[in-house]
C-alpha cells in the first residue's frame, strides 16, 4: 500500500515541478485542423494547413520544420496576408498584424504569422518541402510528423495524402502513429483522422511505404522498409521543438498526464515488451510476416457469424465497415431476402438499380439462425428506414438516405467492433490480461493459442487471393463453394477482381446450372452500384472514413518520423 501511494506522489510532484515550466498560453484553443498534402513526383510535399483557432493572447503563430536529412523548405505563404523578408518576433501584435515570414534556427525554421484581432479565426497556410519521400534499400517511403502546433493541440484533426497516380492497395502499406484515430485509402487518397483530442507535444505521425516505386527521390536512407516499421512502433517520437531532453519529451509526456491520458501513455511506452511476453495481439506487419508464404485455402472461420473476426480482420486493415456492407448485401441475396434488378443503358452500361427487401423471409431465416448477429439486424433494420412501401429503394435514393444518415450507419462501425471482441473472448480466442504500474491496471488483448489460429489462417486467406490474383490456374487450391468465395473475397476488398476471373477461378460455373448462380452474374454489379451509392452518400455528408483498406491507428510509436517539431503561439 505504501509503495502505491509513493508511486503516485512521485507523480504528482513531478506534474506540479513540470506544470511550472509550462509557458504557453492556455486560453488560446486550436479547434480544427486539416492538412492535405500533395506529393509531387520527385519526392517533394505541397503541404496545405487549415486552421480554426480561438485567440485570447499572444502576437504570432508559429511551425516548426526540422530541417534535417535533406528536408528543405522550399516555399511558405498565408493565405490574405504579407511576405515579410526580415522577420521580427519583438515586432507588437498590430505591427505583425497581416504579414507572415520565416524565421531560422539551428534546428530548422519557424514559419510564422502575426495576430490580427483575437476571437474566432481561420487561416489557410502552405508550404513545400523537399525530400519528404525518401528511397530505402528495398522500397520508398514517406515517415512525416504533422505535429506543428506543440502546446495548441487540435481537438480535431483530419489528414489528407495524394500522389502523383493514386494509392493502391497492392502497392501502398499505411500506418498512424501517436493518436487515437483511423487511417485508410480511400479512391486512391490516404484518409486519417482523430477520434479524440490530440495529445500536446507528441508525434503525429503517418507511416507510408511504397513497394512498387512511384517516386524519383533524390535522397536516400541506408534502411529497409522493414527496419523503419520496427523502428515505428517500437520509439516514441520526440516531442517538441528543442532537442533537451528534459526540456520536451519529459515536459511533452507529463504534460499529458493534465488531461488524463499521460499515465496510460507512459505505462504503455515502458511496458510493451512485457505485454509482448503475454501474447499481446500482433501487428499487421509481424502477422503477415509470420505467415509469409503460407496459403489457406478453405473458409478460414466456420464457427460463427462473419462480425465475429472483425476485430482481427481490422489489425489486418481488412474488413472494413463498407467491405462489410458489401459482404452482407451479398449474403442477404445469396439467402434471398433481396432481390436485386438493374436496368442496362442503350451504350450497355449498368443504370438504374432496384434493391427489394423481403422482411418476413428474413426474420424466419433469422429466427432459426443458431448464432444471430446484432450487426447485421441493426444493418437490416437501418435499411429498412430507407425503403418506401413497397421493400424498395434505388440507388440514387441509397445515396441521399445515406448522406442524411450518415451518423447512423457510423454508430454501427463501433458496435461491430465491440460484437466482434467479445464474441471472441467468449469463445476463448482472446483473453483479457492487464499489466501494473504504480499500481494502475493497464488492460489489454492477448491471443490464445486457438486465437492465433485463426488470426493465420485469416492472413493466410488473404495470401491465397493475392495468389490467385496473379495466377488465375491456381484455382485448382480454391476450397470454398462458390456461393461463399466471393463474400469472403469482399471482406479482404477482393471481390471485383475476383468476379472478372470468375471463369477461370471456376470454370465449371460457365458450362454448369448452379442454383444461386443469377446472385453471382447479374446481381452482383446491382449489388456494387448500391454499395457504390452508401459511399458516395457518405462522402456527401461528410463522413470520409470509407473504402478502400484501413484500419486503427496506434497512440503509440512514431519514432524516427521527420518533419513538424511543435509550434504554437506566443
Amino acid at each position: 500500500m505504501k509503495k502505491g501511494w509513493l508511486g503516485w506522489g512521485l507523480v504528482a510532484l513531478i506534474l506540479v515541478t513540470f506544470r511550472s515550466q509550462m509557458v504557453y498560453a492556455q486560453d488560446n484553443e486550436l479547434v480544427e485542423m486539416a492538412v492535405s498534402v500533395e506529393l509531387l513526383e520527385n519526392g517533394t510535399g505541397v503541404i496545405t494547413e487549415r486552421r480554426r483557432v480561438i485567440l485570447e493572447s499572444g502576437t504570432e503563430h508559429y511551425i516548426v520544420i526540422q530541417e534535417e536529412d535533406g528536408l528543405e523548405v522550399i516555399d511558405f505563404q498565408v493565405e490574405g496576408l504579407t511576405e515579410e523578408d526580415e522577420w521580427d518576433s519583438d515586432r507588437s501584435r498590430e505591427e505583425k498584424a497581416g504579414t507572415y515570414g520565416i524565421l531560422e534556427t539551428r534546428d530548422g525554421v519557424e514559419l510564422v504569422w502575426g495576430i490580427e484581432e483575437y476571437g474566432d479565426r481561420s487561416y489557410t497556410l502552405s508550404y513545400t518541402v523537399a525530400n519528404v519521400v525518401r528511397q530505402l534499400d528495398d522500397g520508398q517511403a514517406l515517415f512525416w510528423d504533422f505535429n506543428t502546433f506543440g502546446e495548441m493541440e487540435p481537438e480535431y484533426l483530419t489528414i489528407e495524402i495524394k500522389g502523383p497516380q493514386a494509392f493502391t492497395e497492392e502497392d501502398t502499406r499505411f500506418w498512424g502513429f501517436g493518436y487515437q484515430g483511423n487511417v485508410q485509402l480511400d479512391n486512391g487518397v490516404l484518409r486519417s483522422y482523430s477520434e479524440s483530442g490530440v495529445e500536446s507535444n507528441r508525434p503525429v505521425a503517418v507511416l507510408m511505404h511504397f513497394l512498387n516505386d512511384p517516386f524519383i527521390p533524390s535522397y536516400y536512407v541506408d534502411e529497409t522498409l522493414s527496419e523503419q516499421l520496427e523502428r515505428a512502433e517500437a520509439e516514441t517520437g520526440r516531442g517538441g521543438a528543442e532537442d533537451d531532453f528534459d526540456s520536451s519529451i519529459l515536459i511533452g509526456l507529463f504534460g499529458t498526464l493534465l488531461t488524463g491520458f499521460g499515465a496510460f501513455l507512459f505505462a504503455l511506452f515502458k511496458i510493451d515488451a512485457k505485454k509482448k511476453e503475454q501474447g499481446k495481439v500482433l501487428t499487421g506487419y509481424a502477422q503477415r510476416k509470420r505467415n509469409k508464404g503460407m496459403m489457406y485455402t478453405a473458409i478460414p472461420y466456420k464457427d460463427g457469424e462473419l462480425t465475429d473476426i472483425a476485430f482481427f480482420l481490422q489489425q489486418l486493415q481488412k474488413g472494413t465497415y463498407e467491405q462489410y456492407i458489401f459482404a452482407y448485401l451479398l449474403k442477404w441475396s445469396k439467402e434471398k431476402v433481396i432481390s436485386i434488378e438493374t436496368d442496362t443503358t442503350e451504350k450497355g452500361k449498368k443504370g438504374r438499380t432496384l434493391l427489394t427487401f423481403f422482411p418476413k423471409t428474413f426474420q424466419t431465416k433469422r429466427e432459426n439462425s443458431f448464432n444471430a448477429s446484432q450487426f447485421e439486424h441493426d444493418l437490416w433494420e437501418l435499411f429498412l428506414n430507407a425503403l418506401n412501401d413497397s421493400n424498395q429503394i434505388t440507388n440514387k435514393e441509397m445515396t441521399k438516405w445515406a448522406e442524411k444518415n450518415g451518423e447512423k450507419l457510423y454508430a454501427l462501425q463501433q458496435s461491430l467492433l465491440d460484437e466482434s471482441e467479445a464474441v471472441l473472448i467468449k469463445e476463448g480466442y482472446l483473453t483479457e490480461k492487464e499489466v501494473h504500474f504504480f499500481k494502475m491496471k493497464l488492460p489489454f488483448m492477448s491471443t490464445t493459442k486457438k486465437g492465433q489460429k485463426l488470426y493465420d489462417q485469416l492472413t493466410q486467406f488473404e495470401n491465397h487471393i493475392k495468389a490467385l490474383e496473379k495466377d488465375a490456374s491456381l484455382s485448382y487450391r480454391q476450397l470454398i463453394e462458390e456461393k461463399d468465395f466471393l463474400i469472403w473475397a469482399s471482406l479482404y476488398g477482393k471481390e471485383e477482381k475476383m468476379i472478372n476471373q470468375l471463369e477461370e477461378v471456376v470454370p465449371e460455373w460457365t458450362n454448369q446450372e448452379i442454383e444461386g448462380l443469377p446472385y453471382f452474374y447479374s446481381g452482383y454489379y446491382g449489388l456494387h452500384i448500391m454499395s457504390a451509392s452508401v459511399h458516395t452518400g457518405l462522402s456527401n455528408g461528410g463522413y470520409t472514413n470509407t473504402g478502400g483498406t484501413g484500419g486503427a491507428t496506434s497512440i503509440g510509436g512514431g519514432g524516427g518520423a521527420i518533419g513538424g517539431g511543435g509550434g504554437g503561439v506566443r
